[in-house]
């Protein structure tokens, strides 16, 4: 017996019927069954890699030691009924020779003389047997993860890891293969007894199969207890960077924190600039970020700015010292040095379904020329917020950026909907593109249903919905080195407004909250020519005095609390969008 038809015969025996129904379907087997008993049989030639096999009505196949690889001369696109008969003929051919072996065995096994198999020995062997049996895919949770994806691209990995973010609930089923079932995406995978994705089978092909076998491989994993994220993470990020880069940057801070702001020269600022442009060109972009963060925070300080905060400055250096420190010293893990050096491009990735819940819009503009609205929903799947934002650079004179035009055109999901309803909006995405921020892609495939709104009060916001006293420990909190940074977002339960104030020195419009418990909380509205309109309303009243029992949606930030949007039943006011710019609609109206 050559070495390929040795392999080609362990091949046919995982080859059971289960297999072959949910390889090709249950129809094709059957006529590839009727088609035997007919009389059709089969001539196999074997070669140093596959076998070509010579079909009784012309037909002639090629196969391998798998069903990913075959070819066959009828005109069938996909895997035809010449294939299976191939492989089931080889299997009756030999299943008497099988059967004639396991007699001999039996025969001789009767010989033995008693003295050489006592009872210990025969429950020995009972239980091995039994163990061979229950552990048919042990590979699945014991083999080496390095050697099942090597041949599986680094993208291809990162979008399966990000896919493991989104929970799913997967059902086992074990019989002559263990199939997984992802119960949301309605797609099984089933794998054989050999350790390989390869013989895995799996009704989607080519690169989403090849992914979809992998999710379901890492989802089994971490059903039995198993966390690979970290030790497959290393093959997903590049970890090349200047570690010249990154000494340099450290050096630096240490000077700053030993001189002080106070005897710090204006000159420092072209020291950061240099340093930023070296981060950039070293493959360091969170560096680069965190740089440029210092140099807008020190620039405040120079320009003895009202905004410039102490804390902020602290925490920008502090968090970026660190991480220079763990990148100098080269002893985590790739995965972790990863997370620390960041990307200069969010990648998206498909995502298959997702429930969000409209909370308010924000408008903002940066120091650094660009203005922009983001749009914010709680998401029912996993209880995380996400975002859209429609971004416009304006450092250029000939760009502009219209609040009010933007907020009243039209969504690229669907053309009848504006940004300003979709706002406020219930909305179920399909195939729509997240990236690790949770942000949500304008790109075309994905689409978008609207759904009936439920009252906020009915909303179930986990962690986001808090109270006073936990809103006011928010920014207490310690900073996570080896995370994304987040907005620090809340929705809080208000009874009443209580007052409002404007505060001519920090240039700040200050609306008290009471809460039922009779709490107070400060809501912070920064001034600016833009939102004057906005600011004078809500100094005046403007139906704030008489909102009662509403909740309010706010981002925390340098120990002051910002407000977003005020929500009651299924109305939603964006505060800066919908009364800086003569809406119509009153706060009391709510």
């Amino acid at each position: 017996m050559s070495g390929f038809e040795q392999k080609f015969r362990i091949f046919s025996k995982l080859c059971t019927e289960d297999y072959l129904i949910r390889y090709a379907n249950k129809g094709l087997y059957k006529r590839s069954l009727k088609e035997l008993d007919n009389g059709l049989t089969v001539q196999y030639t074997w070669n140093e890699t596959s076998v070509g096999c010579q079909l009784s009505d012309g037909i002639h196949c090629t196969l391998e030691d798998t069903l990913e690889h075959w070819e066959c001369s009828c005109p069938a696109d996909n895997i035809c009924k010449h294939v299976l008969i191939s492989i089931l003929y080889y299997q009756r051919e030999h299943q008497t020779e099988d059967t004639l072996n396991q007699g001999e065995e039996a025969s001789s096994a009767e010989l033995e003389p008693a003295s050489g198999r006592d009872d210990h020995e025969a429950v020995q062997i009972q239980n091995t047997h039994s163990m061979v049996t229950e552990s048919r895919f042990h590979w699945m949770v014991e083999s080496n993860l390095a050697s099942l994806i090597k041949s599986y691209s680094s993208s291809l990995i990162e979008e399966v890891l990000f896919r493991l973010r989104y929970p799913e609930q997967i059902e086992v089923l074990e019989d002559s293969l263990l199939t997984v079932r992802l119960v949301k995406q309605e797609i099984e995978v089933s794998f054989t007894e050999e350790a390989s994705l390869t013989k895995a089978l799996c009704k989607v092909k080519q690169t989403a199969g090849n992914m979809t076998k992998l999710e379901a491989l890492l989802r089994y994993r971490m059903q039995q207890g198993l966390d690979d994220t970290e030790a497959i993470g290393g093959r997903v990020h590049d970890i090349k960077f200047s570690l010249q880069t990154v000494r340099e940057c450290r050096s630096m801070l240490t000077g700053l924190l030993k001189t002080g702001l106070a005897r710090l020269p204006q000159s420092y600022m072209a020291q950061l600039e240099t340093l930023a442009i070296a981060a950039h060109s070293g493959h360091l972009p969170d560096v680069e970020r965190s740089l440029r963060g210092i140099q807008g925070e020190l620039q405040l300080f120079f320009n003895r700015h009202v905004r410039f905060s102490m804390q902020s400055m602290l925490d920008r250096v502090s968090k970026l010292y660190l991480a220079l420190h763990v990148l100098e010293q080269e002893k985590v893990s790739a995965f972790k040095q990863s997370q620390l050096i960041g990307s200069f491009r969010s990648k998206y990735y498909a995502v298959s379904a997702l429930h969000l819940y409209g909370l308010g819009a924000d408008a903002w503009e940066t120091r650094s020329g660009y203005r922009g609205i983001t749009y914010y929903f709680y998401c029912f799947d996993d209880a995380e917020i996400y975002t859209y934002s429609d971004v416009r650079a304006v450092y250029y004179e000939e760009n502009q950026f219209s609040y009010t035009e933007h907020y009243g055109s039209f969504t690229p999901w669907l053309p009848n909907l504006t940004f300003r309803q979709f706002a406020g909006e219930e909305v179920q995405f399909r195939s729509v593109k997240v990236n690790e921020e949770y942000r949500l892609s304008s790109g075309e495939g994905a689409k978008l249903t609207l759904l009936p709104r439920t009252g906020v009060e009915e909303v179930s916001l986990g962690k986001h919905m808090q109270d006073v006293a936990s809103v006011l420990a928010e920014d207490s909190r310690s900073f996570e080195l080896f995370s994304i940074p987040k907005e620090r977002l809340a929705m809080i339960k208000v009874a009443r407004v209580v007052e409002h104030r404007f505060d001519k020195q920090s240039q700040d419009l200050i609306l008290t909250m009471e809460s039922d418990r009779g709490e107070t909380l400060d809501l912070t509205l920064p001034y600016s020519t833009e939102w004057e309109t906005m600011i004078k309303r809500l100094e005046s009243g403007y139906g704030a005095g008489t909102l009662e029992d509403f909740y309010a949606f706010v981002r925390i930030e340098q120990q002051r609390i910002y407000p977003i949007s005020f929500l009651k039943g299924k109305t939603v006011i964006s505060l800066k969008l919908d009364t800086g710019y003569g809406r119509t609609r009153r706060f009391g109206r709510l």
